[in-house]
């Protein structure tokens, strides 16, 4: 359907040099500033953010990539840097976030609902980078299967994705609507 990529938010107020990566959230600079959004024990997004630390300090994708994270949050907590809040609009707002690690899709729609007040940008990290996929499927005892066709048909048309895209999302036809001219500009600029 679609996916996200896990990046950073950054409160421009209290962060005057953006991460480039996960590496740089060690940084003495950032002592007090990084949170996730939700708690990793019931947060999806939350678990692959810390996926996403251990793939990014070399560990490969799956429980090597788990361990890592784990010990990537133990030490960032170490060193004074992890903030044990679950980050969202209103804790960047507050400063009690400056650092977000979140759903690329989120971060920018936290950055619009923000408005401005504090300033914030969005980082892909360098290195590897980890999606979140997002499926549909239509059960096989759906009491009205066909009405579930009907839906998977509007998802994944062009007016169904561009909903998608128009909420920051990497669509599955994303690339093969761009080259077809369907997403409008004004969802390609944001």
């Amino acid at each position: 359907d679609y996916y996200g990529v896990m990046s950073f938010l950054v409160n421009k107020d209290l962060v005057k040099t953006s991460p480039k990566d996960w590496a740089d959230l060690m940084k003495p600079e950032y002592a007090g500033q990084v949170a996730l959004a939700g708690d990793p024990r019931a947060s999806n997004q939350a678990i692959l953010g810390v996926l996403a630390a251990g793939m990014a300090s070399g560990a490969k994708a799956g429980k090597d990539a788990g361990e890592a994270g784990l010990k990537y949050f133990a030490d960032l907590n170490k060193a004074g840097n992890f903030v044990p809040v679950s980050a969202k609009s209103g804790t960047i707002a507050q400063g009690q976030t400056p650092v977000v690690a979140a759903w690329d899709y989120n971060l920018l729609a936290w950055r619009d609902s923000l408005a401005g007040n504090p300033p914030v940008e969005v980082v892909i990290p360098e290195g590897p980078v980890l999606a979140g996929v997002y499926v549909q499927a239509i059960s096989a005892y759906a009491p009205h299967p066909n009405a579930g066709k009907l839906w998977m048909e509007h998802l994944f048309s062009d007016e169904g994705q561009n909903g998608y895209v128009k909420g920051y999302c990497h669509t599955a036809r994303f690339n093969s609507m761009v080259a077809a001219g369907k997403v409008p500009q004004e969802l390609l600029d944001a």
